[in-house]
């Protein structure tokens, strides 16, 4: 919508409507629908585009207007608090000013020598951006005042928070398209966004499955209408996120060199060491915002498309723990959670997934859980026990026999049994089933017997450490071959 304009000292006819501001100075411009004027005696304001104030959003872009001119002894700093998208003309005091939105979503090109202002891009001309004052009789420049004291990140975060939470209303009885990825910046748009989305239009900007799916599921929780992959909107407004991305453009990767710095400090009247230091910053913004030099169809919405915010968001001292992202969706809207864009998945969906998670590993653990007393006491008595085996600690000797009646042919089920007196000790198994008894193996002090030799108690005279190691030729699932595999060690006076 806001594609093009002229402001010149002629009526441009090659645009379709035509405003004269005062004899010899005119506007130029294409969609009289977003135009809009107001005048209160000798003060006049002009927007091409729409504005309102995010403390107290006002549904006609009149009102707003009204209330800058209600108020002209604050007027820079209720302009501040201004979202939108536009150029706002001015006269206060006999002179007309011209201002954009915080960022100039749509190009404004500054040509002083012939006394035009048009959104025609020149790399030779200054480009503005909101923070810039033009004055229209002389094309001289100002900046807007920036505070230079410092916040804690927690405050800036607060003052965002409270920047955002009320931009909904504006858009209630508005058309509005939301331009859909799944990111933690359209977590935090439709968290504001979300008490003004029913009837409004979702487009989905990326067409995986894990988007699509998501986005059927908004559309559908939050009554919006989804566009079909080769469907346009038609929207007056489309709700963008690009500077949720702050970060992006808070980088000293500009790619100017000293001489192209010190020009740009120069035109854009970055002239004490506070404001050189956002030289990268005012840089990034001005060339490196990917939808600025497109032609718009729509007028653009950003949240974050506010001086009052602009001027703190880039203030961060942590930039690992500062997140107004997540403050704005924990606090304005903590719902919007039960999804999770990037697994594709609903809260209770990964609730689910968890549980299941939790009670399969919670029978894989139970095996080590049953045998932790029978592990502790063979610990006390100092003998060393594998962790695959459960039994009873005797008084002069100990049973033993797998944790689990899930039994691998790789598990190897040891004891180590030091003997507390000089008599001989006892070696007893129980499997009575000659047949199958070679299946489980039994090797005792490096002497390999099968488990049923043991059957009826074997004998042995040693010295002062009886080690044995117990394992099976074949996998098992079976109480009956845990039980199999039990065997007792006694010392004998």
């Amino acid at each position: 919508m806001l594609n093009s304009f002229e402001i010149t000292g002629n009526i441009n006819e090659s645009y379709r409507h035509n405003f004269m501001l005062e004899e010899d100075l005119y506007i130029s411009y294409e969609h009289e629908s977003i135009f809009n004027s107001v005048e209160q005696g000798n003060n006049k304001i002009v927007v091409y585009g729409y504005c309102f104030d995010v403390r107290n959003p006002q549904s006609d872009v009149r009102d707003t207007l009204s209330n800058l001119l209600n108020d002209q002894d604050n007027f820079f700093n209720n302009i501040k608090y201004l979202n939108g998208h536009y150029v706002i003309l001015f006269k206060i005091e006999s002179t007309w000013k011209l201002i954009t939105d915080a960022v100039s979503i749509t190009p404004v090109y500054i040509d002083a020598v012939n006394s035009i202002v048009s959104t025609e891009k020149s790399e030779n001309l200054l480009s503005l951006h909101g923070l810039m004052i033009l004055n229209l009789d002389d094309f001289s420049i100002s900046r807007i005042e920036l505070p230079t004291n410092k916040l804690t990140d927690e405050s800036i975060e607060r003052i965002i928070l409270d920047l955002v939470i009320n931009q909904y209303k504006y858009f209630v009885d508005k058309e509005l398209t939301l331009n859909f990825r799944r990111n933690n910046m359209n977590k935090a748009i439709i968290s504001t966004l979300y008490p003004a989305l029913v009837n409004k239009t979702m487009s989905l900007r990326e067409t995986d499955d894990l988007t699509v799916k998501i986005g059927k599921w908004l559309s559908r929780d939050y009554k919006m209408n989804l566009l079909d992959e080769d469907e346009e909107s038609t929207t007056l407004y489309t709700a963008n996120t690009h500077l949720m991305n702050f970060k992006f453009f808070n980088t000293k990767n500009s790619g100017l060199n000293d001489e192209q710095r010190a020009l740009f400090n120069e035109s854009y009247k970055l002239d004490n060491e506070f404001l050189k230091g956002r030289s990268d910053l005012e840089f990034n913004l001005l060339n490196k915002m990917r939808y600025r030099d497109e032609k718009k169809p729509h007028l653009i919405y950003d949240p974050f498309n506010v001086i009052a915010i602009q001027e703190r968001v880039y203030g961060y001292s942590n930039s690992k723990e500062f997140n107004p992202l997540s403050r704005i969706i924990k606090i304005i809207h903590p719902s919007i959670d039960f999804y999770d864009f990037a697994e594709g998945l609903t809260l209770l969906q990964k609730y689910n997934q968890v549980k299941k998670k939790a009670e399969k590993l919670d029978k894989e653990m139970k095996k080590y859980r049953v045998n932790e007393k029978f592990l502790s006491d063979a610990r006390t008595r100092d003998i060393v026990v594998s962790d695959n085996v459960d039994g009873t600690i005797l008084k002069d000797g100990i049973t033993f026999y797998p944790v689990s009646q899930k039994i691998s042919k790789e598990d190897v089920y040891e004891v180590l049994y030091k003997k507390k007196g000089q008599g001989m000790v006892l070696i007893e198994s129980y499997f009575d089933n000659p047949k199958n008894a070679h299946r489980i193996k039994v090797e005792l002090n490096n002497e390999l017997f099968n488990i049923d030799e043991f059957l009826e108690g074997k004998f042995i005279q040693t010295g002062s450490e009886i080690k044995i190691k117990m394992y099976y030729e074949r996998d098992y699932d079976a109480a009956s071959w845990q039980k199999a595999g039990k065997i007792t060690v006694k010392e004998i006076d």
